[in-house]
């Protein structure tokens, strides 16, 4: 799992961990390697390594925290649940059939192909080095618009990270700044 990972789960924990990685923390904030958790409307600290409470997150070590608390939201804190959710699906599908896939076939299996709008892929579209009437533009849209929406999925899967279209369109992906 990456930082990267949390922006669609929690965007606004995602900011704060991205301002730590990409600022001096020195003299500006006081954590720890430990956090808070709700447990069902109990407040508990749980320790990211050993001794979390007592060694402060640094300049140096900062990454390492970052990583760890990514690793405890979204692994390790719902490790049961992943486990129970992985036993009912083998029930029903075996584990042998799935694991030819990788990632983004089986998300393809699962989702199905989704019904992408060229147009609004194309108004939405950020240029770098380019303008919209470049010759290699239009030379890739059109390219795209043979496309079967098989092909464009496995594309959208490419350039994205993911085959699916959020539903507001495409407007609501937000790219790498």
């Amino acid at each position: 799992v990456d930082v990267k990972d949390l922006e669609a789960i929690d965007p606004e924990y995602y900011k704060s961990l991205e301002w730590i990685l990409n600022n001096d923390i020195t003299d500006v904030m006081d954590l720890n390697f430990s956090m808070e958790a709700d447990d069902f409307g109990k407040k508990k600290i749980i320790e990211l390594k050993p001794n979390g409470e007592k060694l402060a997150v640094t300049e140096e070590n900062k990454r390492e925290y970052v990583s760890l608390i990514v690793e405890q939201k979204l692994s390790t804190a719902i490790k049961d649940q992943i486990s129970s959710f992985l036993a009912g699906f083998n029930e029903i599908i075996p584990k042998s059939l799935v694991q030819i896939f990788d990632e983004q076939e089986l998300e393809l299996l699962i989702s199905g192909v989704p019904d992408i709008d060229i147009d609004d892929w194309k108004n939405n579209t950020e240029y770098q080095g380019y303008q919209a009437s470049s010759r290699q533009i239009q030379w890739f849209w059109r390219v795209v618009r043979g496309m079967d929406q098989e092909e464009r999925a496995k594309l959208l899967q490419f350039t994205t990270g993911t085959s699916k279209v959020p539903l507001e369109g495409f407007s609501a992906l937000h790219g790498a700044s």
